[in-house]
C-alpha cells in the first residue's frame, strides 16, 4: 500500500517538476540567451561555443530554479488530488498527512541534495570554465577581427579605430580610441602604435598604446586637456562585451566550498570584513534546505482542511504568489546583509526560518484537521469574483 501510495505521489507531482524546472529556467535565461544571439547575428560568434556558453550558463540558474519547480510539482499535483475529493478519499482510508509527506519529502530530499551539489560544486566551476571560455573567445575576437579603417564598437562606451593592422595581428598602427565609460570625462587617445596584450593570469585584454596623445574633456568644463604619453595602458573589460560575468578575480560565486571556507578563515585572520564570502556560504546550503521547506509547506497548505479548490489552476496561482514572497524576502534579506546592516548569516537564513515557522504552522494544522480560515476567505473571495463574473458575462450577452 505504501509503495503504491508513493508511487502514485510521485507520479502527480514529477510532470508539472519538470515542466516548471524548463519554464522556470528559460525564463531566467531569456536575457542571457538575446544576448548571445546578438553575439552571433552581430560579431559572428559560432554557434558551437554559444551553445558551449549557454550551457555554462545554466547551473547558475539550476539552483534556484530547482526549489521553484518542485514546489510547483507540490502545489499542483496534490492540488488535483485535493480537488478530485482524493486527498479525501485518502484520509477516510486512514491515510494520515504524515504518510503523503513522506514520499513528497523524499523527494525533496532528493532534489535539496541536487541543489546542493548544484550550488557547492558543479556552479563554481562552471562560473571559471566561462570567465576562461569568454576570455578566449575575447582573445580571438579581438585579434582577428581587428580590421583596417573600420570603427569598431564591440565593448560598449569604446570605439576603437586602426588604420593599418600589422601581422599576424596582435599589434596596429595609427591608433584612435574613444573612451565614455566615465560619466564626467569623455577621453580620446591617438598612438602611432598598439600592441594587444592578453593576460592569462587575470584573464584580461590591453591595448598598450605607443607615443601618442590623450584629450580628455570634463562634462561640466569646456576645451580639452591635453597630455603626450610614451606608453599609455588600456584595458578592455570582457566581461561587460561578452557576458554579464563580473570580476577579473576569483570571487565567491567561483570558489569551491573548500576555498570559500579557506577565504573566510584568512579574512578573518588578517581583521578583514568576509561579508561577500560568508554571504555566499550561507547562501549555498539556505538554497540547498529550500526544498525541503518548499515540500513541507506545500503538503500542510494542500491538506489544510478548507472549502473545495480550484484544482490545478488554484495551485498554480499560490505557488507563484508564495514564491514571488519568498525570493522577495530573500532578495530584501541579501540587501541588508550586504550592506551589513544584518550579520551575513541572518540575511540569508531568515528567509528559510520565516518559510520553516509558516510550512510547520500549517503541517500541524494538517495533522490536526484545523481549518485555515484565510484559505476560506480567499475561497469566499475567488467564488464572488466568479458569481459576478459569470453575472456581467449574462448581462451582456
Amino acid at each position: 500500500m505504501k509503495r503504491t501510495l508513493t508511487r502514485y505521489l510521485i507520479a502527480e507531482i514529477l510532470p508539472p517538476f519538470v515542466v516548471g524546472l524548463l519554464a522556470f529556467t528559460v525564463i531566467l535565461l531569456t536575457a542571457r540567451i538575446l544576448r548571445l544571439i546578438d553575439l552571433v547575428v552581430t560579431r559572428g560568434l559560432p554557434l558551437v561555443e554559444t551553445m558551449k556558453l549557454l550551457g555554462l550558463l545554466v547551473p547558475t540558474f539550476l539552483e534556484i530554479t530547482l526549489p521553484m519547480a518542485l514546489l510547483l510539482g507540490v502545489f499542483l499535483g496534490l492540488s488535483r488530488l485535493s480537488s478530485d475529493q482524493e486527498i479525501l478519499a485518502l484520509k477516510a482510508s486512514g491515510i494520515s498527512p504524515v504518510h503523503i509527506l513522506l514520499p513528497v519529502g523524499t523527494l525533496a530530499l532528493g532534489v535539496a541534495l541536487l541543489t546542493f551539489l548544484m550550488a557547492a560544486w558543479l556552479r563554481p566551476h562552471a562560473q571559471l570554465a566561462l570567465k576562461k571560455a569568454l576570455y578566449d573567445i575575447a582573445k580571438t575576437h579581438v585579434t582577428t577581427g581587428l580590421k583596417e579603417k573600420v570603427f569598431n564598437d564591440d565593448f560598449p562606451k569604446v570605439l576603437t579605430y586602426v588604420e593599418e593592422v600589422v601581422p599576424p595581428g596582435n599589434s596596429a598602427q595609427g591608433v584612435l580610441i574613444v573612451d565614455r565609460r566615465r560619466p564626467a570625462k569623455d577621453s580620446i587617445i591617438f598612438g602611432k602604435v598598439a600592441l594587444i596584450l592578453p593576460d592569462e593570469e587575470t584573464k584580461s585584454l590591453s591595448l598598450k598604446v605607443l607615443d601618442g596623445t590623450v584629450y580628455e574633456r570634463e562634462t561640466h568644463r569646456p576645451g580639452f586637456s591635453r597630455t603626450h604619453f610614451n606608453i599609455y595602458h588600456f584595458k578592455l573589460d570582457l566581461e561587460e562585451a561578452f557576458s554579464p560575468a563580473r570580476g577579473k578575480e576569483r570571487g565567491p560565486r567561483e570558489m569551491s566550498l573548500r576555498r570559500l571556507t579557506h577565504a573566510i578563515s584568512q579574512k578573518r585572520e588578517e581583521g578583514v570584513q568576509a561579508t561577500a564570502e560568508l554571504m555566499e556560504f550561507h547562501q549555498r546550503f539556505s538554497f540547498a534546505l529550500a526544498p525541503v521547506l518548499f515540500g513541507l509547506l506545500g503538503v500542510g497548505f494542500v491538506l489544510v482542511p478548507t472549502r473545495a479548490r480550484a484544482g490545478r489552476a488554484w495551485g498554480l496561482t499560490l505557488c507563484l504568489l508564495w514564491l514571488l514572497g519568498y525570493y522577495t524576502l530573500l532578495s530584501l534579506a541579501k540587501a541588508l546583509g550586504e550592506r551589513e546592516i544584518l550579520p551575513p548569516w541572518l540575511a540569508l537564513w531568515l528567509p528559510s526560518i520565516v518559510l520553516a515557522l509558516i510550512a510547520a504552522h500549517l503541517f500541524r494544522k494538517a495533522l490536526n484537521e484545523s481549518p485555515l480560515r484565510i484559505a476560506d476567505q480567499l475561497d469566499t473571495l475567488s467564488s464572488y469574483l466568479k458569481r459576478r463574473l459569470a453575472a456581467f458575462k449574462h448581462r451582456t450577452s
